[in-house]
C-alpha cells in the first residue's frame, strides 16, 4: 500500500492522480506501516516504510537537516527530461544537490540532477525537485501551452513513480488504462457544423468554399497538399453547386452516413439551436458561430447512425456557460435519441474554469472539449479520461486530434505526409502508455472542398493496425468508469469487488502485478514496453482484485 501525505489544497489532485495511476493507496495515517510514502509539501515525523519520495520545488526543513542544496530552475524555458521524454514542469522546479545517489534519469537543463536519493538509517529517501500534485492540478485544471502539446506529461509522471517503485523492489498491483485484447482506445468523433452546403447561399461559408475549392485548390496542389484528382473533384463541385441549390443533385456535404462505412464506431456531435451563435465570455455574439441546419434535416441521418451502433451527442452553444441552457440542449438530444446518457463537446471548443461544473450539474455523462484548436496533442497532459475538479459524475474525454488543426493554413498547415508523421508519434505514445485517443473529423471534411477523406481512411487503418479498440465516446466513458470502480484489498483476508455491475460488450480490464523484483535499466527504457518485472491477468466482471492476483 502506498500512502500520500500532502497539503489539503492538493488532496483532490492526489485522488485523481491515483485514478490515472490505478493502484492501491490511501492518505497517510500516523502509526501505519506502508510499502512506500509519497510526501508533497509535508513530511510526517513518524513514517514507517522503507521508501519515501519527497516532492517539492522549495527548500524544506528536511533539506537543511540532511545538507541538501536546492537550486531553483527556470521552468519556463527548456523542459527537463526523463529517459528521453521531455518533462515540462509548471508549478516550480529545482535541482537537488547532495552527497547521496543522483538520479541521472531525471535530468535538468543544468548539470545537476532533479532528484537525489539518500539513506537515513534503514530508509531510502528520494528527494525530487518539483511538487507532483501541484503539477497534476495545474495540468488537469489549466492545461499546458501549445509548445508542449505533444508531451503526455502526467503519463511520464506515472512512469517515473512506477519505475522508482520497481527499482526499489516495492510490490504493487496496477490496473493500466489498456482494455483487454487491445493496446489502447480510439474514439472517432465528428462535429456537425454545416451538414449541407445547400443551407449556405451568399454567406461567408459559401464564398469561403468557392475560394478554397478553386484558387485554394491550385495553391494546395503546388504545395503538395492536394492531388490533381482532388483539384478536379473540387472544380466539379463548384459546377454542381447551382444544381444543389435547385435540388436537382444531392448535396455533397450531407455525407454523415458515409462515415458509417469508413469508421469502426462513431460519435456525432450535433447542434440543437439553428441560427443561434451563443455568447463569448465577454458577452459578444459571433454570427459565424451560428449554424444553418435544424434537427429536422438530420432526422434520417440520426436514425441510420443509431441503427448502426453510433452515438449522437450535443455540440454545445451556450452549455459551457449556462446550466439552464446546457440542460435544454441535453434534453433535446435525449428526446431525439431516446438515450439516458448524453455527452457534449462545445462548438469552437468554448470552455472556462466553471464549464465542467455546469455541464456536470446539467446531467451530461461526459465532455470532450478539452483540446486545442491550433494544434494537436495533450492539452491536459494525459492520454486518459479524467474527472474534472469539483464535478460529481462528469468525465472529461480530452480531444487530441482535430482535422482543421492539422491542415488549416492558420494552424499547423501540414501536408498529408507531414501530418501522418506527427500522428505516428501520438500512436507511439498510445502504444507505450495506453489510454484514449480522441479524433475529431468534421462532418464536411470528407467532401469538397476539404477532401480529407483519403487521409482519414489511412489514419483509421493505422490505428487499427496499432491495436486500437474503436468505440463511441459513451462506451469509452463507460469503460473508464468501470476502471475507476476497481478497488484493492486492504489486507490479504479482505476482498473488495472490482466492479459493481457487468458492462456487456466492453473489453475487460487488466491487472498487472509487480512482484518486487529489480529490473534492468534496459527494461525500464521507453523503447522496451514489455516489462518482465510484472505478470498480468484479466479481470472479468465477477472477479475480485484479491482473488485475481
Amino acid at each position: 500500500m502506498i500512502a500520500i501525505a500532502t497539503n489539503p489544497e492538493h488532496r483532490a489532485a492526489a485522488s485523481e492522480f491515483f485514478e490515472l495511476f490505478k493502484t492501491a493507496w490511501e492518505f497517510y495515517r500516523s502509526g501505519e506501516e506502508y510499502d512506500a510514502v509519497i510526501c508533497c509539501g509535508i513530511i510526517p515525523s513518524d513514517i514507517r516504510t522503507s521508501l519515501v519520495l519527497v516532492y517539492a520545488s522549495n527548500e524544506l526543513a528536511f533539506d537543511q537537516k540532511h545538507q541538501l542544496q536546492v537550486l531553483q530552475q527556470d521552468h519556463s524555458s527548456e523542459a527537463p527530461s526523463y529517459r528521453g521524454w521531455r518533462l515540462p514542469v509548471y508549478a516550480g522546479l529545482a535541482s537537488i544537490i547532495g552527497n547521496g545517489k543522483r538520479h541521472h534519469a531525471i535530468a535538468g537543463k543544468t548539470k545537476y540532477s532533479l532528484a537525489t536519493e539518500i539513506k537515513v538509517g534503514e530508509q531510502s529517501f528520494i528527494r525530487i525537485g518539483y511538487d507532483l500534485f501541484a503539477e497534476v492540478r495545474h495540468l488537469l485544471f489549466n492545461g499546458q501551452p501549445a509548445r508542449f502539446a505533444q508531451v503526455p506529461v502526467i503519463e511520464i509522471h506515472i512512469a517515473i513513480l512506477r519505475d522508482i517503485l520497481v527499482e526499489h523492489q516495492i510490490p504493487f498491483e496496477e490496473v493500466p488504462p489498456v482494455p483487454a485484447g487491445y493496446n489502447f482506445i480510439v474514439c472517432l468523433t465528428h462535429d456537425v457544423d454545416h451538414f449541407a452546403i445547400g443551407n449556405h447561399k451568399c454567406d461567408h461559408t459559401m464564398f469561403g468554399f468557392l475560394y478554397r475549392a478553386s484558387i485554394g485548390s491550385i495553391f494546395d496542389l503546388l504545395r503538395g497538399k492536394k492531388s490533381l484528382r482532388q483539384v478536379g473533384r473540387n472544380w466539379l463541385a463548384i459546377l454542381l453547386l447551382p444544381l444543389i441549390y435547385l435540388r436537382i443533385v444531392p448535396d455533397f456535404w450531407s455525407k454523415l452516413e458515409r462515415y458509417l462505412k469508413l469508421d469502426r464506431a462513431s460519435t456525432f456531435f450535433i447542434i440543437t439551436k439553428k441560427g443561434e451563435a451563443g455568447t463569448t465570455s465577454s458577452g459578444a455574439r459571433l454570427a459565424r458561430r451560428a449554424v444553418r441546419y435544424d434537427l429536422s434535416q438530420l432526422q434520417t441521418s440520426v436514425s441510420e447512425i443509431l441503427a448502426h451502433g453510433g452515438e449522437i451527442g450535443v455540440h454545445g452553444i451556450d452549455a459551457w456557460r449556462d446550466t439552464t441552457e446546457a440542460r435544454k440542449e441535453r434534453e433535446q438530444i435525449q428526446a431525439l435519441t431516446h438515450t439516458s446518457e448524453v455527452g457534449v463537446r462545445m462548438h469552437w471548443l468554448f470552455f472556462d474554469s466553471e464549464s465542467a461544473g455546469k455541464l456536470d450539474e446539467a446531467g451530461f455523462s461526459y465532455d470532450s472539449t478539452v483540446g486545442y484548436n491550433e494544434t494537436i496533442g495533450y492539452r491536459a497532459g494525459t492520454t486518459q479520461a479524467f474527472r474534472p475538479f469539483g464535478t460529481k459524475r462528469l468525465l472529461e474525454l480530452p480531444l487530441h486530434i482535430m482535422d482543421t488543426a492539422l491542415f488549416y493554413p492558420a494552424h499547423l498547415n501540414l501536408s498529408p505526409k507531414q501530418a501522418m508523421m506527427r500522428l505516428n508519434d501520438m500512436v507511439g505514445d498510445m502504444r507505450q502508455f495506453g489510454g484514449l485517443l480522441t479524433v475529431n473529423w468534421h462532418d464536411r471534411s470528407i467532401a469538397p472542398e476539404r477532401l480529407w477523406d483519403d487521409f482519414y481512411v489511412d489514419l483509421v487503418e493505422k490505428l487499427e493496425w496499432a491495436g486500437a479498440w474503436f468505440c463511441t465516446a459513451a462506451e469509452a466513458a463507460q469503460w473508464f468508469r468501470r476502471r475507476r470502480e476497481v478497488m484493492f484489498p486492504i489486507s490479504v483476508s479482505e476482498t473488495v469487488p472490482a466492479s459493481t455491475r457487468s458492462d456487456a460488450g466492453l473489453p475487460g480490464l487488466r491487472i498487472r502485478s509487480y512482484h518486487g523484483e529489480r529490473r534492468s535499466q534496459s527494461c525500464a527504457a521507453k523503447d522496451h514496453p514489455i516489462d518482465p518485472s510484472f505478470s498480468e491477468v484479466l479481470l472479468d466482471d465477477a472477479k475480485e482484485v484479491a482473488r485475481a492476483i
